[in-house]
């Protein structure tokens, strides 16, 4: 045999090895991160959640300093009555968790469009998260009094009545119309659980879920 024949059955042995060594490492990379997201989304549904969600618009990049936001709040000031822009930086201001700046504007694009469920609902989620569980309730069904089927507030419902008051009984009736409307929301478990727990003890159940 040839020394380069050698060499080369050599070097294909070597890349073999090489390829199956990286195929393996990304088929457990990927196996080793679906309980991690699972896991994600679970917590997800024992938050209260607010309505747009994280992410940003189409065109508008994720805000990342506080020169953003100074520009975005300029913007806000230069047209005022615009809801488009009160609701971006409201939302932005949310998902950087800095919700007691987030309600100012949140209330602003509530007196621009007062029968809007969306906001009145993020607006009640921002004021959960300041402490402020009975006015984030009375956001949530000011949402269900424009519309009756809003899933997000029937789900903000279930959890600021348990987490924020303590009230299993709300927070079931809650679950009940949430059940009615929509029986085959994937949180649907998870609040059941919770309020089964909640009822099972004079502990707050968020303390014991998160």
């Amino acid at each position: 045999m040839k020394k380069e024949s050698l060499y080369t059955g050599v070097i294909g042995l070597i890349l073999g090895g090489l390829i199956g060594y990286i195929i393996g490492i990304q088929t457990n990379w990927k196996q080793m991160r679906e309980p991690v997201q699972e896991r994600n989304s679970t917590q997800e549904s024992r938050l209260p959640q607010r309505r747009g969600g994280t992410g940003s618009p189409q065109g508008h990049p994720t805000i990342t300093t506080q020169a953003d936001f100074e520009n975005l709040k300029k913007a806000v000031e230069s047209a005022p009555n615009n809801l488009v822009l009160l609701t971006e930086l409201a939302n932005k201001l949310y998902d950087a968790g800095r919700h007691d700046e987030a309600i100012p504007y949140y209330r602003r694009a509530m007196a621009l469009e007062p029968n809007n469920p969306d906001i009145s609902t993020d607006l009640g989620t921002a004021l959960f998260y300041t402490g402020k569980p009975d006015e984030a309730i009375a956001q949530f069904n000011r949402s269900l009094q424009v519309d009756p089927h809003h899933i997000q507030s029937l789900h903000n419902l279930v959890i600021v009545n348990l987490q924020g008051k303590k009230d299993v009984q709300a927070a079931s009736e809650a679950l009940k119309r949430l059940i009615s409307i929509d029986p085959n929301n994937p949180s649907i478990s998870t609040l059941q659980t919770m309020i089964a727990q909640g009822s099972k003890s004079d502990a707050n159940p968020r303390q014991s879920l998160f």
